[in-house]
């Protein structure tokens, strides 16, 4: 029988032993460091930057988990994030470009969320964050990605010269958007600046959807046959393109040098008084807003026009799908992380201080006063486009379709090639370049 003494010696050695293995235990939790590439810098300035910093900083205090992120070149990331992947060096948490999503899942380099993260939660949460973009990707009905900075393209235009012109707005048809620039282009009275009344850019380097194919999703609601081809050589390819073109050489409200300018020198030449309206990424309203030298208040964002004008063509929605690599060796706190990304206090975040359109329906229903004020319409307005906006296929590899669409409009423009022969010459990159 054990003595008094034994037995006391024999309950602290337990509690020592206990207290040790939760020391141990919380010193693991501290340690775990994540890594996530994003071409986003929570260290800069711009909104989503401060966004993320305070989440991260949120995050890291509640949860003890550090948060690495390893800023990266945009247009360059997913490809490097496949390369890691492929010799096991990957982030634990990476943004990929949604172009290349399906490939992504294809290749086994996400890991389900259902698997980190939602069999738990309640069918409430998942209404409030369903919509096509969360759908986006949904393979044998997993879910791997969640969407965030959201983007859909609109026409930027500045609602003091419609106002000063007689303009109203929003335009509903090409032939009224083209009558509209048709007395917006001239030399500005207040600045002698040549102003044009569109702006578009037709550069090879990150091109943006311009209006062919805008115009071509309106006509028939998709760039690709059901089977992943190129759709674009065909009587609406034809009448889409011919658009474009008679918007530069016929009523001559785009400059010719449309065939070199890229998407960066609109936004720049926008905010220098150059165009009174432009095709542009709606996420980047607040820092033109910021960049104007006249009134900011006075940069709008409306829905894309449409050939009978009953409703605005689709635009193509596109954004960064963040995701859990499925080699990281810490799937379950990275997977802790994304879910903390779009909570609904990171999703407010990603509002108000990033300038961005909430992932969650919650948001905008409590937040009504914020959406209606002048300076935040553009964000109401993107919901809307959102809503009726043409999501890529995944099911399908389709790398590269912007730069076929602004080949095609540089060999027109530029004389060396009928549409016809051009959008056929496209079709065949494209297929060429996703059957290998």
């Amino acid at each position: 029988m054990k003595t008094i003494k034994e037995n006391g010696f024999l309950k602290r050695f337990i509690i020592v032993v206990l207290a040790i293995c939760f020391l141990a235990s919380f010193a693991d939790c501290k340690s775990t460091k994540l890594t996530m590439w994003t071409f986003l810098d929570p260290n800069g300035t711009g909104g989503r930057n401060i966004a993320l910093k305070k989440m991260i900083n949120s995050f890291e205090e509640k949860t003890g988990i550090k948060i690495n992120v390893e800023p990266q070149q945009w247009d360059t990331m997913t490809a490097k994030f496949f390369a890691a992947h492929k010799v096991g060096n990957a982030p634990d948490i990476q943004w990929v470009i949604q172009d290349e999503l399906g490939s992504a899942i294809k290749m086994g380099a996400l890991t389900p969320f259902e698997d980190l993260f939602l069999d738990s939660w309640s069918k409430e949460d998942i209404e409030d964050v369903s919509d096509a973009m969360w759908n986006f990707g949904v393979t044998d009905g997993k879910h791997y990605q969640i969407a965030l900075s959201r983007n859909c393209f609109g026409i930027f235009y500045r609602d003091d010269l419609f106002k000063e012109k007689g303009i109203t707005a929003p335009i509903k048809t090409w032939d009224e958007l083209i009558d509209a620039a048709q007395k917006l282009t001239g030399k500005d009275n207040k600045t002698g600046i040549y102003r044009w009344g569109l702006g578009m850019a037709f550069s090879l380097d990150k091109p943006d959807p311009m209006v062919m194919p805008t115009s071509l999703l309106g006509l028939q609601g998709d760039f690709f046959t059901k089977d992943g081809k190129a759709n674009w050589a065909n009587d609406n390819g034809i009448k889409s393109m011919q658009l474009q073109v008679d918007m530069v050489q016929k009523y001559k409200i785009t400059p010719k040098d449309c065939l070199s300018s890229t998407v960066e020198d609109l936004y720049k030449d926008f905010c220098a008084g150059k165009y009174a309206m432009i095709m542009g990424g709606a996420v980047r309203v607040p820092q033109v807003k910021a960049e104007v030298p006249f009134d900011p208040d006075s940069v709008k964002l409306m829905p894309l026009p449409s050939w009978d004008g009953r409703e605005s063509s689709p635009s193509v929605l596109t954004g960064w799908s963040i995701g859990v690599w499925s080699g990281s060796k810490n799937k379950k706190e990275a997977g802790q992380f994304v879910e903390y990304m779009f909570n609904k206090e990171s999703d407010k975040l990603w509002v108000f201080d990033g300038g961005q359109v909430p992932v969650r329906k919650s948001t905008l229903v409590e937040n009504k006063e914020f959406f209606e004020q002048p300076e935040n319409n553009y964000l109401a307005v993107m919901a809307k486009i959102i809503d009726t906006g043409y999501i890529l296929p995944t099911e399908f590899p389709v790398s590269g379709w912007r730069i076929d669409f602004n080949k095609a409009a540089q060999d027109v423009l530029s004389g060396s090639k009928s549409i016809e022969d051009a959008l056929r010459f496209a079709e065949d990159e494209f297929n060429k370049r996703n059957s290998e």
